[in-house]
């Protein structure tokens, strides 16, 4: 993990630092994230844990993510880019202690904060050339855990592959924005008793500078 983010921050900092006329550009981005989960246990949403208790879980938190973002331009319409996010996957759980024992119970509520460090890396591939364009973009997100209040052990990362598009305009010589959607579905699981895997629904906003 401490590698990855070392790569990582480093990669940005000579995305930063980079001289004139290179094709480099870095940013900041922001995201509104919709979290559901694809399940296979009847129907409900839940967390499986030893001993048969589980969580019931409902997304209905405020969940986001904010970072620095960095593009290396290949052409004018491919470029990969890559950065440092930090994510929040809240929820609300409904505690069921010996959930699958069929006992009639009440279940605890409990709000269960999960923060990540996210190290995105993709291809975005840009349909125009100008100062308006439809961009499309796929690519993987590595989710490194850095707070859980859950009561079961997780593996303390998770692996998410990502497709979307966006709008994007340079409105400066140097300064550009843009909007879009992604679409992500984790391909890894944070949990080693889960039975889902976490699906993502993000809109977000970018702004990059251009180093010419």
């Amino acid at each position: 993990m401490k590698k990855v983010l070392f790569i990582s921050f480093l990669l940005l900092q000579f995305g930063v630092n980079a001289q004139q006329d290179t094709p480099w550009s870095f940013g900041i981005e922001f995201s509104i994230d919709n979290l559901s989960v694809s399940s296979d246990s009847d129907g409900m949403d839940n967390i499986l844990m030893e001993g048969g208790n589980a969580y019931e879980i409902e997304f209905d938190q405020n969940n986001y993510s904010l970072g620095l973002k960095t593009n290396y331009y290949f052409t004018e319409k491919l470029m990969l880019s890559f950065g440092i996010l930090y994510a929040n996957k809240d929820f609300t759980g409904a505690y069921h202690a010996c959930f699958l024992c069929n006992i009639p119970s009440t279940p605890l509520l409990e709000i269960i904060e999960q923060r990540f460090l996210v190290v995105p890396v993709s291809f975005n591939y840009s349909l125009l050339t100008g100062k308006l364009k439809p961009t499309l973009t796929g690519g993987l997100k590595n989710n490194f855990e850095v707070k859980n209040t859950i009561r079961i052990k997780s593996k303390g990362y998770f692996l998410e592959a990502f497709v979307g598009g966006s709008l994007y305009y340079d409105f400066l010589e140097n300064f550009g924005a843009g909007i879009g959607y992604k679409y992500q579905a984790a391909i890894t699981s944070l949990y080693k008793a889960d039975k889902f895997k976490l699906r993502t629904n993000s809109f977000f906003l970018k702004i990059n500078y251009h180093i010419k």
